[in-house]
């Protein structure tokens, strides 16, 4: 019996591996568009550095982005005089 529980723990174990790996690549993967993104918006780009927060990092990326002010002003609408 202990050897099954403990192979069930070990292969858990390995599931949770591969599940942080791909996450982790994954981030990666979003980081630089992000960061260089951020840049043009203004904002620094350490903001990207989010995606690598579990489950809300992606959506804190996209809240920042779609809801705050950009400091150079490309989200702003342009007035006309």
């Amino acid at each position: 019996m202990m050897t099954v529980i403990g192979w069930l723990i070990g292969l858990s174990m390995v599931a949770l591996m591969a599940l942080l790996v791909v996450h982790v690549l994954f981030a990666l993967l979003l980081i630089v568009p992000s960061w260089r993104i951020f840049e043009r918006a203004g904002y620094s780009g350490l903001y990207a550095l989010f995606h690598l927060v579990p489950v809300i990092g992606p959506f804190i990326v996209m809240a920042i982005l779609a809801f705050g002010d950009w400091p150079n002003g490309e989200g702003k609408p342009a007035v006309r005089s």
